[in-house]
């Protein structure tokens, strides 16, 4: 009898805006043919340092209602029909985020013109349409790397009251650093998108594969463009406050599936993967 097919996963209960690592001892002969979790497409691909062993990431939402989920894996043989599968029950917990309370001395970038909601509307649609593309090769390699030396700013996941406006979480994590310091790519990929946007500013998007985006706001400079692939630690732009910026910061966003996750777990998450004693 073949010796039962197990996945594991870390953290073990997951939070609302983590990244999850998954990873399967895989027969020889055999690969991971599907898999999906929240009715979301898994990507597996063989570890670069445990033979045998496949990964994957899977972003959790940062307003992803807590509570158990069935995650499934299937595999396949390389050769004939037969398969394997597991379904596992993974537990979502509630995260505790803070809140933030602010002014901005442009109230227009607060209150919006409907000349200004119309712009932000068509950027948004914009914006949203990336999420759907996922890249299938992985075209990221090794750790993610912070994109750029500085102070930390305001954390993801904060709930934000603007000029005492409410406005939707921090789905990002800011980077106090000088105007002009370079910003760098977290790793490598394919610039999927460059712009001047309302609230974000100067902004850089890159497609990673497998369903990971990274983004760079309120840049003084874009220094790639659109369609341009990027290695770990290129120089995408330069710092600055362009958009709705209270001073010069890098807002470094990451979207993994579609999820808003928070960049520090994607780079621990990444750390781990790259080690070969999570079997």
């Amino acid at each position: 009898m073949p010796a039962p097919l197990e996945v594991s996963w870390s953290p073990i209960e997951p939070k609302q805006g983590e990244v999850l690592h998954l990873w399967v001892k895989v027969p020889e002969g055999m690969y991971v043919q599907k898999a999906e979790m929240l009715s979301k497409q898994l990507h597996f691909s063989p570890s670069s340092v445990q033979s045998g062993r496949w990964d994957a990431l899977f972003g959790v939402d940062v307003g992803q209602d807590p509570g158990t989920y069935e995650m499934s894996v299937r595999l396949a043989a390389a050769q004939g029909p037969a398969n394997r599968e597991v379904t596992s029950v993974i537990r979502i917990l509630p995260q505790t985020f803070g809140e933030e309370r602010f002014t901005i001395p442009d109230d227009s970038k607060v209150h919006l013109s409907p000349e200004s909601l119309a712009r932000v509307k068509k950027e948004n649609v914009r914006i949203a349409s990336l999420w759907p593309i996922e890249t299938p090769e992985r075209l990221w390699e090794g750790p993610f790397l912070i994109p750029v030396e500085g102070r930390p700013g305001s954390r993801f996941g904060l709930r934000r009251w603007i000029n005492g406006v409410r406005k939707n979480p921090h789905t990002g994590m800011d980077i106090k650093a000088p105007e002009g310091q370079p910003v760098r790519a977290a790793n490598s990929g394919r610039v999927a998108l460059v712009g001047d946007f309302f609230f974000a500013g100067r902004a850089v998007f890159l497609d990673h594969g497998q369903g990971v985006y990274t983004m760079y706001f309120h840049l003084s400079k874009i220094e790639v463009e659109e369609g341009q692939k990027v290695s770990k630690g290129e120089v995408l732009g330069l710092v600055g406050m362009t958009g709705r910026a209270t001073g010069p910061h890098l807002h470094w966003g990451v979207r993994l599936g579609g999820a808003r996750v928070d960049p520090v777990s994607l780079v621990g998450q990444t750390e781990e993967n790259e080690t070969d004693d999570t079997i």
